[in-house]
């Protein structure tokens, strides 16, 4: 048997998935370059946002403000924080601000609250428990500060804890987005610490403009220039974008500004997380990681590397946790959801459109976890990848191409 690792359960055990494939079948591995590259070591995180690509140092911009706040991204996103978090909380203290003047919060735009368990991970125990960290509350008005209009008539509400501070710091991460082409920048703050309303005006604009949908395209996107608006409208002082590799570590960083940290990293992504434009395969295997959460995002890589109408699709979905709530985007009841749901009825299946086979690979399944992609009845749900090699051998009893994305989360075909 021929053998493949993906990566698997970035917030657990963060361990190595052994797929294997009968030798009669042609097995390509399409891996990104940047998933490969090592990590940062502390001193170099600490060397890249002590000396920012552009603008002050931030223990400058640190130098007499009253308040900061440090937004981070929730775990949607791998991004490991306390790194980079420790350099930041060092320049604050260097400027001679108190951990009473120190608050973090969550930026977590439409999706869940996250408890101490989940901070933890993301933070470090010493971060946790010396600092103040606060879910954000969209959806109470109490809790929200009106900020301005975006050209484009998207009123902007942001979070009050946030807003009420001087100093304005976000850490996340950049990888490509199937709405605002690449994630980063000042997309933490819109739609991470905004109001729930400002959040359903801001996913709407793209019906505008539909050609800016799509993972990896970001220039002239519509999003970004509301993104970019509101980071200008609430003053974001300083942020860290990072990228990520196939184990969950930052590969690589840049800080500064959120505009020059966002160009700088969505340049760099496009080969960290770009491959070849490839079609036309028997099977395509698509493995959630770094969005495990979000793995519905894998059926987008699939869906173009499968040969149409007649290939299958797998769809790796191991997150324990389940899917990521989502206010705006999945399902709340029967046939409804978010403003942007999109009821998937029985019998109007994109399945036999666009494959053959559609297997859903989920250890912990529930009936809801695709949700945003199709119909239940589009797809046959497995919990072992034994499961998964059975009905393919059966499907495919002599040779077959085989693609397997080790992470369709975070990669995307370079448009040529």
């Amino acid at each position: 048997m021929k053998t493949v690792t993906v990566p698997a359960r970035r917030w657990y055990d963060n361990e190595e998935r052994v797929l294997t494939f009968p030798d009669r079948w042609n097995v390509d591995h399409l891996t990104a370059p940047g998933l490969e590259k090592p990590c940062l070591t502390p001193p170099q995180i600490r060397a890249k946002i002590e000396n920012p690509i552009d603008g002050p140092a931030l223990s400058e911009l640190a130098c007499g403000k009253r308040q900061a706040v440090i937004v981070f991204d929730d775990m949607t996103r791998p991004t490991p924080i306390q790194e980079a978090a420790r350099v930041v909380l060092d320049a604050l203290h260097k400027a001679g601000m108190g951990k009473e003047q120190i608050r973090f919060i969550w930026g977590l735009g439409a999706h869940g609250a996250y408890d101490l368990i989940n901070a933890r991970k993301k933070l470090g125990d010493d971060i946790v428990e010396n600092y103040r960290v606060f879910n954000h509350d969209a959806f109470q008005g109490h809790h929200l500060t009106y900020v301005d209009r975006t050209p484009d008539g998207v009123d902007l509400w942001f979070n009050r804890e946030f807003m009420r501070c001087d100093l304005k710091i976000a850490i996340g991460c950049v990888t490509p987005h199937v709405q605002a082409g690449f994630g980063g920048g000042a997309k933490i703050i819109m739609p991470g610490v905004a109001g729930i309303e400002t959040i359903n005006q801001f996913h709407k604009q793209l019906a505008r403009n539909p050609a800016s949908f799509g993972l990896g395209k970001f220039e002239k996107n519509i999003l970004r220039r509301e993104i970019d608006y509101a980071g200008d409208a609430v003053n974001l002082s300083f942020k860290i974008d990072c990228l990520i590799n196939r184990k969950g570590e930052i590969a690589d960083l840049f800080a500064g500004s959120f505009r020059a940290t966002h160009m700088a990293g969505a340049e760099a992504g496009k080969e960290h997380y770009g491959i070849n434009s490839v079609t036309g395969y028997d099977i395509v295997v698509s493995n959630g990681y770094a969005k495990a959460s979000e793995s519905g995002i894998c059926t987008l890589l699939a869906m173009n590397a499968v040969k149409q109408g007649v290939g299958s699709c797998v769809i790796i979905m191991d997150a324990p946790e389940g899917q990521a709530t989502h206010y705006v985007f999945r399902s709340w009841g029967e046939g409804y959801g978010g403003t942007q749901y999109q009821h998937h009825r029985p019998g109007t299946r994109f399945v036999p459109h666009v494959m053959k086979r559609f297997i859903i690979f989920n250890p912990a399944p529930d009936p809801n976890c695709i949700d945003v992609v199709c119909h239940n009845d589009d797809a046959v749900f497995v919990k072992t990848w034994e499961e998964v090699l059975a009905i393919l051998q059966e499907e495919y009893p002599g040779p077959a191409r085989v693609a397997v994305i080790p992470d369709g989360t975070m990669q995307f075909m370079r448009i040529s």
